[in-house]
């Protein structure tokens, strides 16, 4: 009884300590013009930039006026671990909300939102300098968890049933 019990808290041990590999995938380090920031003149372009490589199949940015148009033009292009997505003319003053989808290499989807506010619309547009690391919001271990929990569940019922189904000793 004692082995199966070492047993089975060394597996789960095992199971804790390995996940940590396993729940790494791409997280936003930085969002340009930053998560937050103000400025005067509006950008030309939103970029993102991940800890990691992103897919380019399916993703999708927006980027919504404060009158909530989608001020985002052309195509999103991905290389490596930035995401750019050009912008067109932002003629109205105020907090632009960007909302980001996407899948990173290893296949973990992302959501990422963030804002920035043009205080003077009308201005022609220009890059915004500088970037300012951001948290990922879409970033979640709820998957990995879970699983974890589950696969545990499972060993302590399997050490239940052969604890139970072993023959009493005489």
């Amino acid at each position: 009884m004692r082995r199966l019990i070492a047993v089975l808290v060394a597996s789960l041990l095992a199971l804790v300590v390995s996940t940590g590999v396993a729940a790494a995938h791409a997280k936003l380090e930085s969002m340009t013009p930053a998560d937050g920031s103000s400025m005067a003149a509006p950008p030309t372009q939103v970029v993102l930039t991940f800890s990691e490589p992103v897919g380019s199949n399916g993703t999708q940015v927006q980027v919504k006026s404060p009158s909530g148009k989608n001020v985002a033009t052309g195509d999103v292009q991905v290389l490596d671990n930035k995401v750019t997505q050009p912008v067109g003319a932002m003629i109205e003053a105020g907090r632009y909300q960007v909302d980001a989808r996407l899948v990173s290499a290893d296949g973990h989807p992302i959501t990422v939102t963030g804002s920035f506010t043009v205080t003077h619309a009308g201005h022609p547009a220009t890059q915004p300098a500088g970037t300012t690391p951001t948290a990922d919001s879409g970033n979640s271990n709820t998957v990995t968890i879970v699983a974890m929990c589950l696969v545990m569940l499972v060993v302590v019922a399997l050490a239940v049933v052969i604890v139970r189904r072993r023959p009493a000793s005489q």
